[in-house]
């Protein structure tokens, strides 16, 4: 397996709010003692006397009136001296104020401000779908003018003296005018769902890239493969992500009842009986760093994401239907990409919606991937949290992350509940996986590392898989230290005049003019395929001896020279390898070969090299010397 060990990040603080858990502590004693958390719908949210009917196939009615709802919650940013005027607050989707309180949890649990960030280079990438609800209900009020012109053209209302048509419409203006909230500067801001990330990013005064990620169910855990791969690349040094989901309307009710998706009854995951997902809500933050910055900062940590791995289902059965090819693919990657062998896990975070198709299907695409490393029958853990709060959708992904994580700091197998009869479509009788039902400690040998995969999978064919283990201090990364090579920034670069000194200090594998190879980056150029090869085959041969490149910036000749060649490498032993599957696609000389290897890190230029071109976003996101660092590259 390939040294992923630059890649480990570390969990370092948690925030969230969650049905019937206010914090991270009440969610986690929640899951310990098997709590259910599922209850019917209040008034206070929606009536279910307006929109319920039993009947499924009632128009415009929802069959299903359970949730996991969010009852109990702080938000006080007086108290908090957090800079939000009333009247913003009041125009904030609750998501919004989730996504805040949750970070401020977060933080605190990491020991900010004592503990310092740098916010320069710290990042927000949120998981969000639908946005919220405040939404429907100024769009409620903005289109009066159609109930009203529907209701002046119909035949009953017309025949009603002038006088009184009048009186009614003003009437039913009026009401909905009071219940509804008021459209002004703020309501856009306090809806949209980019700016829960935006509300972050400037309350907390951080200057990362700050956006949100949209892949139905899948949205927090690709909002987390973002952060992941913004860390690795040293695009920034903290980021905070996870998923929030506060959309439980009616109408999202209703829309769902129409697939047929809800159940009526309740959620049981892998069980008998499972006739559907029931929904819930929340917030989960995470504040994330790489592992070795973690060591270095003595940072307490919870669990280490060792990988994650996406994939697109394809031609399929439907957009919304599961598909277990480009699941088997999603997890496939994720330990491949975490340079670790699946038959090392021992507990599965499943998607588990609790439906009648979707458990039977994830279940055989996790069973085929551990098919072929022979475990005993039943020596893998299965679960989902969506067995105790319910399916949050957007942030469904991030509950999960966070029930895995603690799991592995506390070295325990957390139970799934509504599940005292395995479902018999799933053939649990020959598979290494089991739904775990009760806490047990996590019990491994002295020589291995306990280690968890998690799902989540979304409409329109998305598919996430990530693996967590268990923090062993200093075992990726001996003695705090980072194990891999970090280029030094080259004095002609380092000194220059133009550049922030103190910058150059704090983070020197991410100058503006320069950014410095994070592991190491062969690129060499020769005028001929013959020449290219000559050159490789005498790279591949000191690497074979144990000898790489001194790491430096490219040549200007390697660059544009009519055959290009570049190596994305850990180790030596890793660019040993890989110039020996470039030679071999040199000699193949097939488009196919190169495209397959891009993703393993070896790249193919040939001809003249292209020109750049620059794209900017609207908003005054410009700014006075903007191009003046790529200029001098």
């Amino acid at each position: 397996m390939e040294n992923t060990a630059h890649r480990a990040i570390a969990i370092v603080g948690v925030g969230a709010v969650l049905p019937d858990a206010p914090n991270v502590a009440a969610f986690w004693e929640n899951i310990k003692n098997g709590r259910y958390s599922i209850s019917e719908v209040t008034p206070d949210r929606w009536d279910p006397a307006l929109y319920y009917d039993p009947d499924h196939n009632a128009p415009d009615k929802t069959y299903s009136k359970i949730g996991g709802w969010v009852r109990e919650q702080t938000w006080d940013p007086m108290a908090w001296r957090l800079p939000i005027p009333p009247c913003v607050a009041e125009a904030m989707d609750g998501s919004q104020k989730w996504g805040i309180a949750c970070t401020r949890e977060a933080l605190n649990d990491y020991g900010f401000p004592k503990r310092p960030l740098d916010l320069d280079r710290t990042a927000v990438i949120l998981g969000n779908a639908m946005a919220g609800e405040k939404h429907y209900f100024t769009v409620l009020r903005l289109y009066f003018p159609e109930y009203a012109r529907e209701l002046e053209e119909s035949t009953s209302f017309a025949a009603l003296p002038a006088t009184v048509r009048h009186d009614i419409t003003r009437e039913l203006h009026d009401r909905m005018a009071r219940h509804l909230p008021e459209v002004t500067e703020d309501t856009m801001p306090g809806e949209l769902s980019n700016c829960i990330a935006g509300r972050i990013a400037n309350i907390f005064n951080f200057h990362g890239p700050n956006y949100v990620v949209d892949a139905a169910c899948a949205s927090a855990m690709a909002a987390m493969s973002s952060a992941v791969e913004g860390l690795v690349e040293h695009d920034f040094d903290v980021a905070i992500s996870g998923g929030i989901d506060r959309n439980m309307g009616a109408s999202t009710y209703i829309k769902f009842s129409k697939i047929g998706a809800l159940s009526a009854t309740g959620t049981r995951p892998y069980a008998e009986g499972a006739d559907g997902f029931v929904m819930g809500e929340g917030a989960v933050i995470f504040v994330l760093k790489r592992l070795a910055d973690a060591e270095r900062d003595q940072d307490k940590i919870y669990a280490v994401l060792r990988g994650m791995g996406g994939s697109s289902d394809g031609k399929g059965k439907g957009i919304t239907a599961p598909n277990p090819i480009g699941q088997k693919f999603a997890i496939e990657r994720a330990w491949q990409n975490a340079g670790l062998s699946p038959a090392t896990v021992g507990l599965i975070e499943g998607h588990g919606t609790s439906t009648a198709v979707g458990d039977v299907v994830e279940v055989e695409s996790m069973a085929n991937v551990l098919s072929g490393f022979h475990l005993p029958v039943a020596s893998v853990a299965l679960g989902s949290v969506k067995s105790n709060i319910g399916h949050l959708k957007g942030a469904a992904g991030a509950a999960g992350f966070l029930k895995a994580a603690l799991a592995l700091r506390d070295k325990v197998l957390p139970p799934s509940v509504h599940c005292e009869h395995p479902n018999s479509a799933i053939d649990f009788a020959h598979s290494p996986l089991y739904v775990n039902r009760e806490l047990k400690p996590w019990n491994v040998a002295a020589d291995s590392t306990r280690r968890a995969g998690l799902s989540a999978f979304g409409f329109g064919g998305t598919n996430f898989h990530a693996v967590l283990e268990e923090y062993i201090p200093h075992r990726l990364n001996g003695n705090g230290k980072k194990s891999v090579a970090v280029a030094e920034i080259p004095p002609a670069i380092r000194n220059e005049g133009s550049m922030n000194a103190k910058e150059d200090v704090r983070t020197p594998v991410n100058i503006s003019s320069y950014k410095a190879p994070l592991r190491g980056a062969l690129v060499i150029g020769s005028d001929s395929v013959s020449a290219l090869i000559e050159r490789l085959t005498r790279v591949q041969n000191e690497a074979l001896d144990g000898r790489a490149p001194e790491v430096a910036p490219p040549a200007e000749s390697d660059l544009h020279a009519p055959e290009r060649l570049a190596i994305d490498y850990t180790d030596v032993s890793d660019l040993a390898d890989k110039s020996t599957k470039a030679l071999r696609a040199l000699a193949a000389d097939k488009p196919a070969v190169w495209k397959a290897l891009r993703p393993q890190g070896i790249y193919r230029g040939c001809g003249p090299a292209p020109k750049v071109a620059f794209l900017y976003t609207g908003q005054g996101s410009q700014y006075v010397n903007m191009l003046r660092p790529l200029l001098k590259t």
